[in-house]
């Protein structure tokens, strides 16, 4: 009777711990244009109006990948808060997107702000892929995830 009382133990446990682990991987196979909205309200509705800044695509194991630039990266998605570590080399960016929620526009998944991105270079005078996204990074401004 307590062999079995063991084993349903560890096979609840092995259930339970299957169970967190998806739902942390729901971006996984998928693929986002991160665009800024527009500034005029008539173009809140028309996709093509939305400035790109990258593409992600996420995979299995929290792997993402930044198509534009070819670099490889982690993810970490916890309630509202997407944070994506990039790394090239020498550099790492990190960028963190709160208030990540559901979009309310149906060609977009997510929606999001840009807080605080860290760029960490050892020549910050180099022009590279990072420092250039770290540049069109703005801190606070609204954007979409729209699928590819």
């Amino acid at each position: 009777m307590r062999k079995w009382s063991v084993v349903f133990i560890v096979l609840l446990s092995v259930v339970f711990v299957s169970a967190c682990n998806n739902d942390h991987d729901e971006l996984s196979g998928k693929t986002f244009k991160i665009a800024y909205k527009p500034v005029l309200e008539e173009d809140m509705d028309n996709p093509s109006r939305y400035t790109s800044i990258m593409t992600l695509k996420f995979s299995k194991g929290n792997i993402v990948h930044d198509t534009n630039d070819d670099i490889e990266g982690t993810y970490e998605l916890n309630e509202d808060i997407l944070v994506v570590n990039l790394d090239n080399k020498s550099e790492k960016l990190k960028i963190s997107f709160i208030d990540f929620k559901e979009s309310e526009k149906d060609f977009s998944a997510y929606s999001a702000l840009i807080s605080n991105p860290e760029l960490q270079s050892p020549d910050f005078g180099q022009v590279s892929k990072l420092t250039g996204l770290a540049y069109n990074l703005t801190e606070n401004m609204p954007l979409e995830f729209i699928i590819e």
